[in-house]
Formats: structure tokens, C-alpha cells, sequence
């Protein structure tokens, strides 16, 4: 069954997470189907933009946990998980990354937007990061939403759990632009794209990289702290009590 609808035109590979009956929720083939559209789309030398958009009320549910843990939980071991290759890869391919949120962005959904270059909000547009509230740490997704927002207003939005409209996004640093029509919004910021090519984009954002740069144990650090809490009893709990 299609995860991933996968279109191409002038330059742009688009990437339509196509599993609305599951809140397009993350999972190891919908990760697998990703990656492998970055792949493509490095590959493609006339590709210079790679645009993540959801069919559906959801942009992307993060993991799905609605029939409790999973019965095999993968062993932390020194490899990164492939939601943090993702997520990586994302910010580091030289093709411009964009995505187009217009439905709800829950948990690992929002590791999954700041991962991107850029992000349009949409009038349907939510961002919430829930992992405290079943006793889970956003270890991976943490990284990538505090390089948008900062440290602190990472911290308090996963605290609190807040949910961020679209407008509130754009006022975290979550989101870049908030619309009324996001589909007219991504045109322009695709022609906008249009005039700086890849080999450009490419330079500026493997030297944001170098000025900004993440410690390289952080991916196998993040995974490990994500996997012992959801070995944790007392997690096991409260996701079936919310599963409930």
C-alpha cells in the first residue's frame, strides 16, 4: 500500500505522505519510502528542491502508538535510528527542503517539519510535541525544533505540550510563513527558490552547518534516550491508558 506519492516537476520532487487513515503516522516504511526520495532527489542533478506535504488532516502523527507499545522495541546498539538519518539527511542534502503543513503536525510530525528548510503553515495547520504526556523525550526530534526555536522555547513547548496554530508557529520560529492558501504559498516560494541554484544552496547550507554544529554522538545519544523510555513500565502504562 502507497505511503508516499511521489511527483516531479521543474526541479521539484514532491513527497505526499498518502496514509491519512493512519494520520500518515511514522512508520519504518514510510521512513525507508523518505529517505529514499532524498536519495532521488540528490541524484537527479536537475532537482533543486524536495517539498514534504500530507494528504489528509494530518501532516504527520509521529509514531503511532494507538495499540500501545510496540511488541519489539529496536536495541539502542551505536547505529542512529533511521528517524534521526531522516531528519539529518534533511538538513544536510544540498536540495532545498520544504515542507508544506496544513493538517496537524503531532510529535515525531513536528521533528519531521523542523527538519526542513522551510516550512509553510496552512490554515489547518497545528504543531504539538505530546511525547510527555505518555512519559516519552523527544530526544530526536528535539535537536532540529530547538534549532529553530531556540533552547528554551524548545523545552517549554514539550513541557506543556502546547498547541501551536499556525500563527503561533511563525511566532516560535517553527514555521517560516502562515497562509491562507498554502498551495499558492508554495508556488511562490518555489519560484523564489527558482532563482538560486543548487550548487549555491547546497554551499550556504553546508556552511550554516558548519556554524551551527551538532555534536556527531547526538544521533546514537538521542536514540538511546528515546528507546530507555519506552522500555520504561511506567510509559507502557500511559500510553495504554491513553490507547484506551
Amino acid at each position: 500500500m502507497t505511503v508516499v506519492t511521489l511527483t516531479r516537476a521543474r526541479g521539484v520532487l514532491r513527497a505526499q505522505l498518502d496514509r491519512p487513515e493512519r494520520r500518515n503516522a511514522v512508520t519504518p516504511e514510510l521512513l525507508d519510502t523518505l529517505l529514499a526520495a532524498v536519495d532521488s532527489a540528490e541524484a537527479d542533478p536537475d532537482c533543486r528542491v524536495l517539498v514534504l506535504s500530507a494528504r489528509g488532516d494530518d501532516f504527520c502523527a509521529g509514531t503511532d502508538l494507538s495499540r500501545g507499545v510496540p511488541a519489539e522495541v529496536p536495541d539502542a546498539g551505536t547505529e542512529e535510528l533511521p528517524y534521526w538519518r531522516l531528519l539529518d539527511r534533511l538538513t544536510r542534502t544540498p536540495v532545498v527542503t520544504v515542507a508544506l503543513v496544513d493538517g496537524r503536525a503531532t510529535a515525531g510530525g513536528v521533528g519531521l517539519a523542523a527538519a526542513c528548510d522551510l516550512v509553510i503553515a496552512g490554515p489547518r495547520a497545528g504543531f504539538r510535541l505530546t511525547e510527555a504526556l505518555v512519559g516519552l523525550v523527544p530526544a530526536m526530534a528535539l535537536p532540529f525544533v530547538a534549532r529553530r526555536t531556540g533552547e528554551q522555547r524548545a523545552f517549554s513547548a514539550t513541557l506543556l505540550a502546547e498547541d501551536l496554530d499556525a500563527a503561533a508557529a511563525v511566532g516560535a520560529g517553527l514555521a517560516d510563513l502562515a497562509v491562507e492558501d498554502a498551495e499558492a504559498a508554495l508556488r511562490r516560494v518555489l519560484v523564489g527558490l527558482s532563482r538560486v541554484d543548487r550548487a549555491t544552496a547546497g554551499a550556504l547550507k553546508e556552511y550554516r552547518a558548519r556554524l551551527f554544529p551538532r555534536d556527531a554522538r547526538l544521533g546514537n545519544d538521542a536514540g538511546r534516550v528515546f528507546l530507555d523510555r519506552l522500555t520504561d513500565p511506567t510509559v507502557h502504562r500511559l500510553i495504554a491508558e491513553r490507547a484506551a
